[in-house]
């Protein structure tokens, strides 16, 4: 009786995480079909490579003018500036709270660390413009402290605590034969943890630099607060840019619907979300062709 329940409850937990996958799924699915329709106008009378590596951004003109490469590389400088930051910090913590901290300290710092998800993007964004770009004006006799580098910054602080958290579940996750045996062996903790810990629980990790890309790559408010919002191609990390979601914060509201524009915003939205997908798919590639090699 024991096993049979044990084998019914099984059943039952694999038909609901199906369920779930399959919802999930297809409200993606719906969600894209959605957007591409709404946009489809856009994408027919432009073209994808107009739409794409088209460098002006004039949808109320006639004929519109509608092409975002300076969003995108504005969008790439933010998300990936961002992890550039909070990756080798994130990775860091995640490693001594999982296995150095002691555990007292432990206790205090991950309710902080967890913390940190809960504040508000406006209020990050906030505290930027407050501070970060005052600095930056004062410090370096800038008429605008605005800039992709600030949005960075701080997009940094915001997803250092995904990839604290989850980085440490991957790490906690590795079977405890391995730290054992590294024990038993007579290796350093550091070797331990370097050297066999962090390899097997590399798949876990990188899905938390997945995770915290995609929400650098989503955010709005501080980004909208912070990156100066021009619409010209970036230069460089240090120069004013408009990423995508910012572009569609700042337009949406003023846009008619069925117009252009408004059409064109729907565009910056498909091409944000496959953006996003493009990443997962390509870091999940990565891990297993890691894997294979391994």
């Amino acid at each position: 009786m024991i096993y049979r329940g044990l084998g019914l409850k099984e059943k039952i937990i694999s038909s609901i995480i199906i369920s779930v996958a399959t919802v999930s799924s297809l409200l993606l699915l719906a969600m894209l079909i959605f957007i591409l329709r709404e946009s489809w106008p856009i994408w027919s009378q432009i073209g994808v490579s107009g739409f794409l590596f088209g460098s002006s951004w004039r949808p109320l003109n006639t004929p519109p003018e509608i092409g975002i490469l300076s969003m995108i590389v504005s969008t790439m400088w933010v998300a990936g500036g961002a992890l550039l930051i909070a990756a080798p910090l994130g990775f860091g913590c995640a490693i001594f709270l999982a296995e150095f901290a002691p555990r007292p300290l432990a206790a205090i710092l991950r309710p902080v660390i967890n913390m940190l998800t809960g504040i508000p993007s406006v209020v990050y964004g906030f505290l930027g413009a407050a501070v970060l770009v005052k600095f930056f004006e004062v410090k370096f006799d800038l008429a605008s402290g605005e800039s992709l580098f600030a949005a960075s910054l701080i997009l940094a602080i915001m997803v250092i605590p995904f990839i604290v958290a989850n980085s440490e579940a991957a790490l906690r996750l590795v079977a405890p034969e391995y730290r054992h045996a590294g024990i038993a062996l007579g290796v350093s903790r550091q070797y331990l943890t370097l050297r066999i810990l962090v390899p097997l629980a590399r798949k876990g990790m990188f899905g938390a630099l997945v995770l915290a890309f995609g929400r650098a790559m989503g955010e709005t408010m501080a980004v909208l607060m912070l990156a100066g919002n021009t619409l010209r191609l970036p230069g460089s990390w240090f120069d004013k840019g408009e990423p995508l979601p910012a572009l569609i914060a700042l337009e949406l509201g003023s846009t008619t619907p069925g117009s252009s524009h408004h059409q064109a915003l729907f565009a910056v939205g498909l091409v944000l979300v496959l953006m996003v997908i493009a990443v997962n798919i390509g870091i999940n590639l990565l891990l297993n062709r890691l894997q294979k090699g391994g």
